[in-house]
């Protein structure tokens, strides 16, 4: 599970436009996917049609302490398409702050929610944020894996960023948690020098962390909002629903996938589906309309005095949960069995809470903290 916040506290630079339709976007890949509205106007929940959704079933009801109206995330959440869900929001979200006012350590609510309710079910989880820098964006920074920030190409397009990623730096100091944090230009007209010129200084601050994709201005864009659907779902042919289509491969390429234009079946009901698959008889002039691109991989470590293993990499965020911990066999061997898209992988075991290479696997590199990681290629 992957969890991507789209944050500016500068309105109208394409937050929500980027929510809605980066979640579309990655549930047409096949991977399944949750956008949560965490913004108390809950124009991603208008922009989708879900602002019809009943007021007790909300971001709100997920994230309160008031027993008589908190409610799983389960509850809470609601189908838009295929792969594609949403939690709606609304204008109650804005009481939120003053509830955990004086809690220790309130800024990981998200956190902890997402961690105890979802492990495994969704591969990315898109939080849009409000225009402001308080405690719901806290709250979606400490629970992002990677931070999405639209520039619009404006005279005030840099203007609040500086404290946006001071925040990011803040939440490292506080617990040492680091999002990946990439810019995005977006409403980018190229028929304007203003726009050109705006973009190379975007380029100049962020250098490396800037997404290669830029969103053009697409009068589409609005169109579908108005429509209660993404730009994809609305026109796919539009310069918006090419845009980020082409931000969608680049956020999978960043996770390691090497052809994200391909769509996969969901890593979440491969192995399901080839069960199911297994009982179905033959039937002959009938061509397979999907053939998923994953392998089966087996991780194995001998550790017969352990107690706790798991495999955590690139392919799960480097998270520890029940879906990758490995199975005790009686000779003492450990085991655990993943369907992975094709690519390349950084990975380690983590045995008794100590970070391991894979003794089996000579194949391996540097990382940001001096040591080592695993590295396979499927």
């Amino acid at each position: 599970m992957k969890t991507i916040a789209i944050a500016n506290q500068k309105g109208g630079c394409g937050k929500t436009t980027t929510a809605i339709n980066v979640g579309t976007a990655l549930a047409a890949t096949g991977r399944r996917v949750l956008l949560i509205d965490l913004d108390p106007q809950g124009h991603a929940s208008f922009g989708l049609r879900a602002y019809h959704l009943p007021t007790d079933k909300s971001v709100y009801n997920v994230l309160t302490e008031n027993p008589e109206k908190r409610h799983s995330l389960d509850r809470c959440v609601a189908n838009i398409s295929p792969n594609f869900d949403i939690v709606p929001s609304n204008i109650q979200l804005s009481t939120l702050e003053q509830e955990f006012k004086g809690k220790e350590d309130a800024i990981s609510e998200l956190h902890r929610v997402l961690l105890s309710s979802y492990p495994s079910t969704y591969e990315y989880i898109i939080v849009d944020c409000p225009p402001s820098l308080g405690f719901l964006t806290f709250n979606a920074l400490r629970a992002a894996d990677q931070v999405i920030v639209p520039i619009d190409m404006s005279a005030f397009t840099l203007m609040g960023v500086g404290k946006l990623l001071g925040m990011v730096e803040l939440i490292k100091m506080k617990i040492g948690h680091v999002p990946r944090v990439n810019a995005l230009a977006t409403l980018f007209d190229k028929c304007t020098t203003y726009s050109q010129s705006m973009l190379e200084e975007v380029k100049t601050f962020f250098g490396d962390q800037m997404f290669q994709t830029v969103i053009r201005l697409n009068v589409a864009l609005k169109r579908a909002v108005s429509e209660g659907i993404s730009v994809i779902d609305f026109e796919k042919t539009s310069n918006g629903a090419k845009d980020y289509t082409a931000l969608c491969h680049e956020i999978l390429r960043l996770d390691g996938v090497e052809h994200p234009e391909r769509p996969v079946m969901s890593m979440l009901s491969v192995q399901a589906a080839r069960e199911e698959e297994s009982f179905l008889p033959a039937q002959e002039g009938m061509e397979k309309s999907f053939e998923p691109d994953f392998e089966q991989v087996t991780f194995t470590v001998e550790a017969p005095a352990a107690n706790d293993i798991y495999v955590v990499g690139d392919f799960n965020n480097w998270k520890t949960n029940e879906e990758c911990r490995l199975d005790r066999r009686e000779n003492g061997c450990w085991e655990k069995r993943l369907g992975l898209p094709h690519g390349r992988y950084r990975y380690k075991f983590v045995v008794d809470g100590e970070w391991k290479t894979d003794p089996k696997n000579q194949e391996c590199e540097g990382n940001e903290f001096g040591t080592l990681n695993s590295v396979m290629r499927i």
